[in-house]
């Protein structure tokens, strides 16, 4: 017996186990996960709000709203179970900017307090958000960093929340064990805090897996137990979907007696359910957010068992499970169940290898869904179709998808940027909260007086007492406080004084005990080891500020333990840089060598962090004192010098310091400070180099080139642009660059040449500059250019450093009308999955790989993978480096968009390149006439 359910709205139902955040559930355990037993008399209404209208986020919404003044004026447990709250129910009705702001104020008020579970409800409610958007991965991330601040807090309600989100971002990425360990914990969790619900919901997650896993008695045991659970609840949902998927799990087993029976139960509980849902219009719920009725109907729970199957690599059984779901969709007419049942269809059969059929089947779903709502759902779907393409080879199509996936993520954005109400909305709470936080200020200066005028009063009534007789008592006790308060500041200084001298993140050494260490040993012969992690901000951009300091913990551990080994001593001087001292003859150079290699190769093995292994190199420089210098402060600095020599070099290095390494040192000022007077005395100069482009072979813009005069000789800019980025003075270069750039492009627009392109090289420290945005709008402003007339040229490690802040910043560019380009591209490490995501215009492959056209076939296959990958993402593309005629044309062949190089221009001043311009306008009037 098959049941099927009329389709009402009273009971959204769900496709995916990805999309397992119900919203119910999920919701009681925001309001909870920050308060538990320490709510407070805000916190008890947020609850009794949540017990009633848990599953109208918009009810809730409209009750928490009177209670903001009283979550503010209150202590801090009733805050964060406000701003858990409000912020979830705004994320489950498509509120994000409203969510986010919730999220930021978590995150400030457990950085400010130092409180773990704020931050754990910050970073949660983050992952929320973006699962609701369908961005999967990215959620996993937060949460999993939210996992070991939830440890730290004894409260069963956070440390639900943390788990079951956890659960449902790790199964939704394919991590299928790892999602069954974190539903177990959850179940702990929910028992430790004694609510049935919260368990039957745990148990709910935990049965499908068990039936994909083929441990068909375990999932018919939790079945029956979340039908158990559900009897102590009013949530009818939870026995709905317990006879749903016991009868898949008897049908599996080959019950089919079982099987029957369970659905004849599922049909009488769901008619009894809809006879008591409540009526009236309901606030729309994201897709992912789902709702009380989740796997409430057969089709529903089929779709998520295929889902999983898929996961798992059991593709014959995901595709009979999406068929059985399609039979059952098509017989209810229920149009968005088909959809996800024919893109399921699809991507079994791609992986099974019948490509073109799967792909049929997948687009028709695509465009089902597509034709319904543009959303969340929809974004999922597209991306594991993409995935499913790339493993099978379907590199074009792959690229269209991609494409389609971007522009539907950046309409998503869009529409949330729109909503002014909720821009309002947020000013309005914020001008109420700092009213607030003002009349507290206020309240706090009275109590202050108040707790002053009693104070007064007691040593009054003391001397009143001793003036009575009663002074040797009240002397007794003054002695016992006085006695226990000396032992309490004992303590207090021998904490603060170990505070004072040791890191608190790796409980090493400090900077300050360094410092005083060496200064003891005057006069005796010792060698200072500087020490830094190399890219250790990419390390942490991966794996978030928590597993950073975890990585950074086991790496102090690993060299501490190589430093007592040798009789030295290692401290933690600041960020990634650590110091070593220890005691060395003069001369005797071995000895140092020595332990430099034993510090690189305690690095050779692998870190484990957050379940991924992570490689770590360093770079170590070294000075002896006095040989190098006779004054501990000196040879810090030569140490740090020869460290610095060591980042040039991949892998783990070290350098001794020698007497050049100063000198280069000294010649780097020098160059430095001639820079500076040539930026403020006209010393520089741009040249421009043509792009000819390949449609029509007229120059359609120029890229600008910095040169520096100096002294009546030309400095090469590889020796000058990478000491401006090491110093910072890059910043100041390129918004001199960006204007002349700018005043160029306007010049040749108002000479009637048209809108030439000009293209402005933009360094890293210039683009991740704080002041970069404003100095560029500045100079759009100052020398009136049309914006579409710049193109900005950003090289991959520039964004890629902290690529979600980069999108931001890339969007914001765009929004000005500019043009946007990887610079150098196929020589960083910008991933497919970052491309897709950047708002770029054009991609610029590096003159490396063009210059090796027809003498490389690896070289051919790069540009034109590269080429085809532009133009399937809509970007067009530019080579660099061309200086052959035969280069060209196979560029040309494989539809290449702009050539710049030596074949049709040399890099020249402004002047030349106007001649240019010139000379090709007069030969089309010449042709023209003809």
């Amino acid at each position: 017996m098959t049941l099927h359910l009329p389709s009402v709205p009273a009971w959204p139902r769900r496709c995916l186990l990805r999309a397992a955040a119900r919203a119910l559930v999920a919701l009681t355990a925001a309001l909870g996960a920050t308060g538990g037993a320490l709510a407070g008399a805000i916190g008890d209404k947020v609850f009794e709000i949540e017990a009633q209208f848990g599953s109208q986020p918009g009810q809730v919404i409209e009750r928490l709203r009177p209670l903001e003044a009283g979550a503010r004026a209150g202590d801090t447990d009733d805050l964060r179970i406000f701003l858990a709250a409000w912020g979830y129910a705004h994320a489950s009705i498509d509120k994000p900017s409203v969510a986010e702001a919730a999220v930021e104020e978590l995150t400030d008020l457990g950085e400010r307090l130092h409180d773990p579970a704020a931050l754990a409800s910050a970073y949660t409610l983050k992952a929320a958000m973006l699962s609701f958007s369908g961005q999967v991965r990215a959620a996993f991330g937060w949460v999993e960093s939210a996992l070991p601040l939830a440890d730290k807090v004894p409260s069963p309600d956070l440390q639900y929340w943390v788990d079951m989100m956890a659960a449902d971002m790790a199964t939704s990425n394919g991590h299928l064990d790892e999602g069954v360990r974190m539903y177990e914990a959850a179940v702990v969790a929910a028992r430790r805090g004694r609510n049935p619900r919260r368990e039957a919901q745990a148990y709910l997650g935990l049965v499908p897996l068990h039936i994909v896993k083929g441990q068909l008695g375990v999932a018919l045991r939790q079945a029956a137990l979340v039908r158990e659970l559900g009897a102590r609840t009013t949530d009818p949902s939870l026995r709905i979907s317990s006879w749903v998927l016991e009868a898949l799990a008897a049908d599996a087993q080959g019950d089919t007696r079982r099987s029957e029976r369970a659905r004849r139960e599922a049909q009488n509980a769901t008619l009894a359910a809809l006879v008591e849902a409540p009526a009236g219009p309901q606030v729309p719920v994201n897709s992912q957010a789902g709702g009380d009725g989740w796997m409430g109907t057969e089709v529903d729970a089929l779709l998520t068992l295929s889902a999983l199957h898929q996961s798992a690599g059991n593709f014959g059984a995901a595709r009979d499970l999406a068929l059985r779901a399609r039979t059952q969709a098509q017989a209810q007419n229920d149009d968005a169940h088909l959809a996800v049942a024919l893109v399921n269809i699809g991507l079994a059969d791609i992986r099974m290898g019948h490509i073109q059929q799967g792909m049929a089947l997948a687009n028709d779903g695509l465009a089902r869904m597509g034709s319904r709502k543009r959303d969340a759902e929809l974004l999922i779907q597209l991306n594991r179709y993409v995935a499913a393409l790339e493993r099978s080879g379907e590199t074009s199509e792959s690229w269209l998808r991609l494409r389609d996936a971007l522009m539907l993520e950046t309409e998503l954005a869009r529409r949330d940027r729109r909503s002014t109400v909720i821009e309002l909305q947020r000013e309005s709470s914020f001008q109420q909260r700092q009213r607030e936080l003002d009349q507290l200020e206020h309240q706090n200066a009275l109590q202050a007086a108040e707790i002053g005028r009693r104070a007064m009063e007691r040593t009054l009534s003391l001397l009143l007492a001793a003036a009575m007789g009663l002074g040797g008592v009240v002397a007794w006790r003054l002695y016992l406080r006085a006695r226990k308060a000396n032992r309490q500041l004992a303590l207090n200084n021998e904490a603060l004084e170990f505070a004072s001298h040791h890191d608190a993140v790796t409980g090493l050494l400090n900077r300050r005990a360094m410092e005083a260490h060496t200064t003891a040993l005057h006069g005796q012969p010792y060698c200072n080891v500087s020490i830094s992690v190399k890219q250790f901000g990419l390390i942490v951009g991966s794996v978030g500020h928590q597993q950073g300091d975890q990585l950074l913990c086991q790496i102090a551990g690993r060299l501490d333990a190589v430093a007592r080994r040798h009789d030295a001593t290692l401290y933690r001087v600041d960020g990634v840089t650590f110091g070593a001292i220890f005691r060395c003859a003069e001369g005797d150079t071995q000895r140092v060598r020595t332990v430099l290699q034993a510090l690189a190769e305690a690095m050779e093995v692998p870190f484990e962090v957050g379940n991924q292994d992570l490689i770590v190199s360093i770079g170590a420089g070294a000075a002896h004192c006095p040989t190098d210098a006779p004054t501990a402060h000196e040879v810090a600095r030569l140490a740090e010098l020869a460290k610095l020599r060591t980042h040039a070099e991949p892998g783990n290095t070290h350098v001794l310091y020698d007497a050049r390494i100063g000198e280069s040192q000294h010649d780097k000022l020098h160059m430095e400070a001639r820079m500076a007077k040539a930026l403020e005395q006209g010393g520089f100069e741009l040249y421009y180099q043509g792009q000819r482009s390949m449609a029509d072979g007229r120059f359609c813009g120029f890229e600008a080139l910095l040169r520096w005069h100096d002294g009546g000789k030309m400095v090469s800019p590889a020796q000058f642009i990478p000491l401006a980025e090491e110093s910072g003075l890059i910043v100041r270069i390129g918004a001199w660059v960006l204007q002349q750039g700018c005043q160029q492009a306007k010049a040749w627009a108002d000479a009637g040449f048209g809108a030439v392109k000009v293209a402005v090289n933009i360094s890293p420290r210039q683009f991740n500059h704080p002041d970069f945005l404003a100095t560029v709008r500045r100079t759009l402003q100052a020398t009136g250019v049309d914006p579409a007339q710049i193109e900005l040229e950003i090289t991959e490690g520039s964004v890629m450093d902290a690529a979600e802040a980069s999108i931001a910043q890339l969007h914001a560019l765009r929004e000005l009308g500019l043009q946007l380009s990887i610079d150098d591209f196929g020589t960083g490490y910008a991933s497919l999955s970052y491309l897709r995501r950047f708002p770029l215009t054009r991609l610029k492959i590096d003159r490396s790989f063009v210059s090796q056209l027809g003498a490389s076939a690896q070289d051919d296959t790069i540009v034109r993978t590269v080429i085809g990958l532009a133009h399937g993402l809509g970007l067009a593309v530019t080579a660099e480096g061309v200086e052959t005629p035969a280069q060209e044309a196979m560029l040309q062949s494989w539809h290449c968009d702009v050539v710049q190089g030596f074949l049709h221009s040399r890099p020249a001043p402004a002047a030349t390149a106007t001649q240019l311009l010139v000379a090709e306008r007069e030969a089309l009037l010449q042709a023209a006439e003809a």
